[in-house]
Parts: C-alpha cells; sequence; structure tokens
C-alpha cells in the first residue's frame, strides 16, 4: 500500500504568512492468514492463498489520528496473483470477511486524536479563572 499526500495552502490576509497543513491516508499491515482450503483461480492450487488484513488511518503531518477503514487482498504463494477483495471468489471472500472482522488495529492509530484531546483540556484549563 502507498501513502497518498496533499498539501493545502492558506493565506493570512493580516500578516501575509502561509500555513501548509500535509495530510493523507496510509495503510498499514494487521494480519495475514494462509487459507488451506481456498484453490487459486489463476492457477488451480489448493491452500496456497494467503490473505493479508490492513488498516487505514488518516494522518495530519504523517501522525495517525483516526482509522479509516480495512482493506485486503489475497496472494498466491505458487503463482503470485495477487487478488483485491473485489476480485475474490466468494469462497476465499468468505475466508477474508472472517478474517477481516477478528483483526484488531493498532492503539496507536488513534495517536493525533488523543493528543488533540489532551491539548483541548490542557487549553480550557488554563484559560480558566481562579
Amino acid at each position: 500500500m502507498e501513502t497518498k499526500f496533499a498539501v493545502w495552502g492558506y493565506e493570512k490576509q493580516k500578516r501575509n504568512k502561509s500555513i501548509m497543513i500535509i495530510y493523507g491516508s496510509k495503510a498499514v499491515y494487521i494480519s495475514s492468514k494462509q487459507s488451506t482450503t481456498s484453490i487459486c483461480p489463476s492457477c488451480g492450487t489448493q491452500g496456497s492463498l494467503k490473505l493479508f488484513v490492513f488498516r487505514r488511518h488518516a494522518h495530519i503531518f504523517w501522525i495517525p489520528m483516526f482509522p479509516i477503514g480495512k482493506k485486503g487482498m489475497s496472494q498466491c504463494q505458487h503463482c503470485k496473483n495477487v487478488l483485491h477483495t473485489k476480485e475474490m471468489p466468494v469462497s476465499v471472500r468468505k475466508e477474508y470477511d472472517v478474517l477481516k472482522n477478528k483483526a484488531k488495529g493498532p492503539i496507536w492509530q488513534f495517536t493525533g486524536l488523543g493528543m488533540l484531546i489532551v491539548m483541548i483540556i490542557w487549553a480550557f484549563i488554563s484559560t480558566r479563572n481562579f
């Protein structure tokens, strides 16, 4: 999976300074499983498909903010053919769905969201008058 980047420029009218925000999304590996029952649609080898699950997250300045969703693929270990979820046969898709539902993503994908909450709480506490 590849990372996509976008740059957004915002001009302040009073000071003529630019702010550049780099944001995008990235997929990280979560889980994989060797299928023993499914047959590769390309070469016909049984038990050669390996299923992979990836979890995408949005990021700002490469700090992960929150998960977007899960994606997956399968690869035949014999002929190296790669099938994305829409291309998988029904039997392989069922195995993939079970693996996808069991796979839990890493907690670090909420790092940016946690930092944002801490900053909001800090700003609220620092502006209160005692």
